[in-house]
């Protein structure tokens, strides 16, 4: 009886360990072999979804494309609109001015001319006839410079309306290039993003191809609409094309083709100074980029002769988010 409470005790601990040998084997996975590689450092994974990407992005930028097309057009319109505006402030300026010249000679006539009132014609006169003639003429002065002052009252009237309805009208031409501007600013920044992935598919297909890995041929050759969203073209904003002289023209085309960072291009508009309203001027917009600016400056003063170029404004006060140029 001494002996058996310790053997009992010892087949206890090894049913104990038994178990706990299973339980160990049950938690541990069996050994079999090499670990499965991750699918994000397989390199063919990689590339279709750099192809993928691209596809995306390519999808992007045409939607892009089609809401700046919306908007070019609603900034047609707007400009349209303007220069209509525009040009009817410039007549009713035009009549405003004929009155006002109107008027002025007769206030001279009637100043060198004396009083024109009936007592001093009365007591001027030197005959009965000098009498009625006198009358005659200033009753003849008299209605002229009332119709003439009705005329420039009206013509007043007329101008400040037209000049209000053209301010009005330019604002929303001006909200309308800078509403096509920010379309525009966010379609080139996707396209450039664009450029990046089809340069990382083209890389990464030459590295496998290199590397002797099969590749399918779908897999590096993205689908033209990729390529040409990546070469799509957006037109630079521009509003007062209309009226330009030829040498303002011929710059501004320049100006597009060749610094197609710029935001927009403004031509002619109302302006105290003459050089917006002839045609002769054009602002360039950089925004808030200064080298652009630079470029455009420098590019400008050296080709003043091709140009027909007057003077640049750069780096001055109101001229740090656009080149100023006026051309003969």
């Amino acid at each position: 009886m001494d002996f058996v409470a310790p053997r009992a005790a010892r087949r206890a601990g090894g049913v104990r360990f038994v178990i706990a040998i299973a339980a160990l084997a049950l938690l541990v996975p069996p050994w079999c072999g090499p670990a499965a590689a991750d699918p994000q450092d397989d390199p063919l994974v990689e590339l279709k979804e750099l192809s993928q990407q691209a596809e995306q992005l390519a999808a992007t930028v045409q939607t892009a494309q089609a809401t700046l097309d919306n908007r070019l057009q609603a900034l047609t319109r707007a400009d349209q609109a303007h220069a209509v505006d525009l040009a009817e402030f410039d007549a009713a300026s035009g009549r405003l001015a004929s009155y006002q010249q109107a008027v002025d000679v007769l206030a001279a006539a009637v100043y060198t001319g004396g009083r024109a009132d009936g007592l001093h014609a009365l007591l001027t006169a030197t005959t009965p006839k000098g009498l009625i003639d006198k009358l005659s003429v200033q009753r003849v002065m008299a209605t002229e410079m009332s119709s003439r002052m009705r005329g420039f009252r009206q013509a007043e009237r007329e101008a400040k309306l037209r000049e209000a309805t053209a301010a009005k009208s330019a604002a929303a031409a001006a909200a309308a290039v800078e509403a096509a501007a920010e379309v525009r600013a966010d379609l080139q920044s996707t396209q450039s993003e664009l450029r990046s992935r089809i340069a990382a598919v083209q890389a990464k297909g030459l590295m496998l191809d290199t590397a002797g890995q099969a590749v399918s041929p779908g897999s590096v050759i993205l689908p033209g609409s990729v390529i040409a969203a990546s070469d799509l073209v957006a037109p630079v904003p521009a509003i007062g094309m209309n009226g330009l002289v030829p040498n303002a023209s011929v710059l501004a085309a320049y100006i597009m083709s060749t610094f197609p960072g710029v935001q927009s291009i403004g031509g002619v508009r109302a302006d105290p100074l003459p050089d917006h309203p002839s045609g002769r001027a054009l602002d360039i917009m950089t925004g808030t980029n200064m080298d652009l600016g630079d470029a455009i400056n420098a590019d400008l003063q050296r080709q003043a002769g091709r140009f027909g170029i007057d003077y640049t404004m750069w780096r001055v006060p109101d001229h740090f988010n656009h080149v100023h140029v006026t051309v003969s």
